[in-house]
């Protein structure tokens, strides 16, 4: 039987807003409640794990809605202007993603995608010890505990693997 689902602002949450090949992205981190400087040190912690295998990041701006709004306002954790990564990130590339996927032990499930990825798996899917910048992502989202959260609050057990893929909707907008 299907849990039953949770508002969206169940948690206080923090939005990463970066760019990578020219184009503006986000993702999001469901936290305790820490500090803006706490967030940025964890988001900046997996980010720098994951700089080899990313085109060239730039963290842009870091946003905070508390648990019970779903409303954003601006904060300042350090990492504004932070770049990772390296390399151009044009063309096809702009498209490319990887998926880190984990599961808390409430039975809720949690994703953290990032956009940028500059290498290929031939199967989608890096599996432990296929990738190094990816494992040490996964060590990073697993060492943070209170931020990474899952929509129940509970600190996840990241999988030891990440997907990665081709997003249908920035696979259209490279197409002439």
């Amino acid at each position: 039987m299907p849990l039953p689902a949770l508002p969206a602002d169940n948690t206080a949450r923090f939005r990463v807003n970066y760019t990578v090949g020219g184009e503006p992205h986000d993702f999001q981190i469901r936290s305790t409640p820490i500090s803006p400087v706490a967030i940025g040190v964890a988001a900046l912690d997996f980010l720098n794990a994951l700089s080899p295998a990313l085109n060239a990041l730039v963290v842009n701006t870091v946003e905070f809605a508390p648990s019970g709004s779903s409303v954003f306002n601006i904060v300042t954790t350090g990492i504004e202007g932070s770049t990772v990564g390296s390399g151009a990130g044009t063309g096809s590339a702009r498209a490319n993603y990887v998926d880190f996927i984990g599961r808390s032990s409430g039975g809720r499930r949690v994703r953290l995608a990032v956009f940028g990825l500059k290498i290929d798996a031939t199967d989608y899917r890096f599996i432990a010890g296929e990738n190094a910048a990816v494992d040490a992502a996964i060590v990073e989202l697993n060492t943070h505990t209170g931020a990474f959260l899952a929509i129940d609050g509970v600190a996840p057990q990241w999988y030891s693997y990440a997907n990665a893929g081709v997003n249908a909707h920035w696979q259209k907008a490279v197409r002439p």
